[in-house]
């Protein structure tokens, strides 16, 4: 990704736009923070506010025209905030700032023809940045702007300048005003003895030119003279003066002296225009507008009506994710993150947590009113690293070998139907994915059994249905291994074409998804579209929560028909349905997507307990992975297969699913059961259990990633002579093992001829000098399958 790749995406989340009242101000007002410190009562903090964006706040503050009023997002829910008013109220009382920032005075002197509110802002700006200025007047100096705009007059009663602070302010910054006649000659005078002229064509009106006359971006007319402060023209030809438009020229003309001056060019990286700040307005509440008592809001007065802004922003995305609150950011912080990290060649890529936290799921794009995608973001990067070789391995790796397990020849398994003449291909394949098969191989088998029977051709006769068992090989296009996913889907497409091409129908969306971009020609749909249109496999009697909250997959969120047919099929088994705030297109994510369960298990758990929060009832899945997920963290969920075979394997609402090492053997066994009733053979059996695991060491293990088989590897190796040494105090034994990439570390000891297992660990990481046995101890406890990655 490249610098312009990069603004292009960044360009897409609007968080740091501004809000629709700063955007519509010339001076780029921070209304949020001046409202903030109006309701906490701080005027003289909000008068800083003030001070920091506008020129002459006194004056702006008393005179401003509110455009920012137009366009408040509070202008349907109880009246636009009271800007303006509070503003008066604000420099009315709170105090002045006394202290200048000193400037270095610059070389460049300018000139300023005409006291009109144009010129003196852009005096004002002028000599903020230490250019020396002289303003030129025609009568008293500050006439004009008093007889332009009544509200500066002085009080008769009091006595009270309005435009006190502010001429205290320019003379302390050391602003010359001279009485001139603003003629042509004065004009001509200042172009030769100045670096940068002004004219404002509100108290210079024969020395400007026609405001159609000169470049609306840059207000630069000829030479070194720039103009603004024209009278502003309704829509009937009625000409009147807009404080906030002729402050606002002034301050854009003071841009253009300064690069005149210096000699640089005149429109070259300035203030671009920024897309909108999206807000939403969900939820909120009408909110009448407070109305002042007297002319002037009184502080408790003023103090309720900031308290009605929105302090806008737009976060609609960082609001319903736990991956997005997690790093304290929002997507533009993070492209930025990821782009520094991939631009390091050498040291520690500290986005790398960043890159693989997130679930691909897309609901973010989904909620985005610019579409953007941190899904694309984020796999590509990982893509990006893998290429160059800087992901680390023990990120992804156990869900990698997780695959390439259910995929080998203890779980997977191509089977035709038999049923069939001789010759004659199935015309369907159910492909029930690697963790339905883990998790349900009795509703797997069923559901199966009963397709076989039920789907017909259309002479009525037997359509065929052929099995494969296999993971689809979506863990390795979520690694970021795109090369990897392409040989794996290669491997399925081989035995896709030797069942003779069928179409296919999945039991998971991840897998359909999988399945109909490797697979086009398949034409892959749902098994619930094809069951919505069978009977129901049997009548069920069994008792069903008064009403469910549906949870959709995240990776079916723009699968219409899979939507549209787990509702139907709910409702044909007696469900009473309701859709939570959050679902179809908008659905979040249980954790398990992008492999965020593996690479952050604490990530993955805060996402099921975020997408459990959001479900008011009793849930009803049709991923099994979002079932068995949710449920894990108490959340109560049925699957589909639940409600629609209820008497094979069905679990209740409460039950978790099989943990790591018994959804590796509930794979091979559902493999050895379908061979078995349809093929007639009998697969090798499992080997018997070598050690003994209490309950409380297996949960360890799960939360670990460690597999049984892996700890009674360890344990076997050292039983047979291998690598171990003992405890003295317990008489424990301490095995290590490294088969693979990986080192397992196993304490366990002999309790009367039962090896007994007390604690496991692994590490993902070679330490170099250790030979890849011995002196990796340091490093055992710190793994948890990845959990650093």
């Amino acid at each position: 990704m490249d610098q312009r790749r990069l603004h292009e995406i960044e360009a897409r989340c609007t968080q740091e736009s501004p809000p629709h009242c700063r955007a519509a101000c010339p001076f780029h007002l921070d209304v949020r923070a001046f409202m903030a410190r109006m309701a906490e009562k701080k005027p003289a903090e909000a008068r800083k506010v003030l001070e920091r964006h506008l020129p002459l706040p006194g004056i702006i503050g008393r005179i401003c025209d509110h455009p920012c009023e137009n366009v408040c997002l509070r202008l349907d829910l109880g009246g636009s905030l009271a800007v303006h008013a509070l503003e008066l109220a604000c420099v009315t009382t709170g105090e002045q700032s006394k202290r200048l920032l000193p400037m270095p005075r610059k070389r460049f002197r300018m000139a300023v023809l005409g006291a009109g509110l144009a010129g003196l802002a852009a005096a004002h700006d002028l000599a903020a940045k230490g250019y020396p200025v002289t303003v030129f007047h025609q009568g008293e100096a500050w006439k004009f702007l008093r007889d332009r705009y009544p509200a500066l007059k002085k009080d008769a009663e009091t006595g009270q300048d309005p435009l006190a602070a502010d001429r205290e302010m320019l003379a302390r910054r050391q602003v010359l005003f001279r009485e001139a006649v603003l003629d042509a000659a004065l004009a001509e005078r200042a172009e030769t003895e100045f670096d940068g002229v002004l004219i404002d064509a509100d108290a210079a009106q024969a020395l400007a030119p026609p405001e159609s006359a000169i470049d609306a971006a840059t207000l630069h007319w000829r030479g070194k003279i720039c103009c603004a402060g024209w009278l502003s023209v309704t829509a009937t030809g009625h000409r009147y003066a807009s404080a906030s438009a002729q402050a606002g020229q002034g301050r854009r003309a003071a841009q253009t002296l300064e690069r005149l001056a210096g000699g640089v060019s005149l429109t070259a990286a300035r203030e671009k225009e920024q897309g909108p700040l999206h807000t939403s307005l969900e939820g909120m509440e009408p909110e009448p507008r407070v109305e002042p008592a007297a002319e002037i809001y009184t502080e408790n007065e003023a103090a309720r009506e900031a308290a009605r802004c929105l302090q806008c922003e737009c976060l609609i995305c960082v609001r319903e994710c736990a991956y997005l609150q997690k790093y304290k950011g929002y997507p533009r912080v993070y492209a930025r993150q990821i782009y520094n990290n991939a631009s390091i060649v050498k040291g520690l890529h500290t986005a790398n947590a960043l890159v693989n936290g997130c679930a691909l799921c897309g609901q973010c794009q989904e909620l985005c009113p610019e579409n953007f995608s941190m899904a694309e973001l984020c796999l590509s990067a990982r893509r990006d690293m893998v290429e160059r070789d800087f992901m680390p391995p023990s990120a992804h790796e156990f869900a990698l070998e997780d695959m390439e397990s259910a995929s080998g020849p203890e779980c997977a398994l191509a089977l035709p139907d038999v049923s069939l003449p001789q010759g004659r291909p199935a015309s369907w394949l159910f492909f029930p994915g690697c963790q339905l098969a883990a998790s349900r191989g009795e509703q797997v088998a069923a559901l199966y059994a009963y397709m076989r029977d039920a789907l017909k051709d259309q002479a009525g006769q037997r359509a065929g249905v052929a099995l494969l068992l296999s993971c689809c090989g979506i863990p390795a296009r979520w690694a970021g291994r795109e090369t990897l996913f392409k040989e794996h889907v290669a491997r399925l497409a081989e035995q896709w074409e030797q069942l003779g091409r069928p179409h296919i129908m999945a039991a998971c969306s991840s897998c359909l998804s999988a399945l109909r971009d490797a697979l086009p020609e398949a034409k892959a749909l749902s098994v619930w579209e094809v069951l919505d249109g069978l009977p129901l496999p049997k009548a069920s009697t069994q008792a069903l929560p008064e009403v469910f909250s549906i949870h959709d997959p995240c990776t079916a969120r723009g699968d219409a028909a899979w939507l549209t047919a787990v509702r139907s099929l709910a409702r044909k088994c007696g469900a009473r349905l309701e859709d939570p705030r959050l679902s179809g297109a908008t659905t979040a994510c249980c954790g398990y997507g992008g492999l965020v369960w593996c690479a952050q298990p604490d990530l993955a758990r805060a996402m099921s307990e975020h997408r459990a929060a959001g479900l008011p009832h009793t849930a009803l899945a049709s991923c099994i992975m979002c079932r068995d997920r949710l449920v894990a963290d108490g959340k109560n969920c049925r699957h589909l297969l639940d409600l629609l075979f209820p008497d094979q394997g069905a679990a209740d609402e409460t039950q978790k699913g099989p943990g790591l090492s018994a959804r590796r053997a509930n794979r091979a066994a559902l493999r050895r059961g379908l061979m078995r009733a349809y093929l007639g053979t009998e697969a090798d059996e499992a080997a018997p259990a070598i050690v003994h695991v209490p309950p409380e060491t297996l949960a360890r293990l799960e939360e670990r990633h460690i597999l049984l088989s892996d700890v009674e590897g360890a344990v076997a190796a050292a039983e047979a002579g291998g690598g171990r040494f003992q405890n003295l105090e317990n008489g424990h034994w301490l095995a290590s093992w490294r088969p693979r990439h990986v080192t397992f570390w196993a304490e366990y000891s002999n309790e009367d001829g039962a090896l007994v297992l007390h604690d496991a660990w692994c590490h993902r990481m070679q330490v170099p000098g250790s030979g890849g046995q011995s002196g990796c101890m340091a490093d055992s406890g710190q793994n948890r399958g990845g959990q650093s990655a």
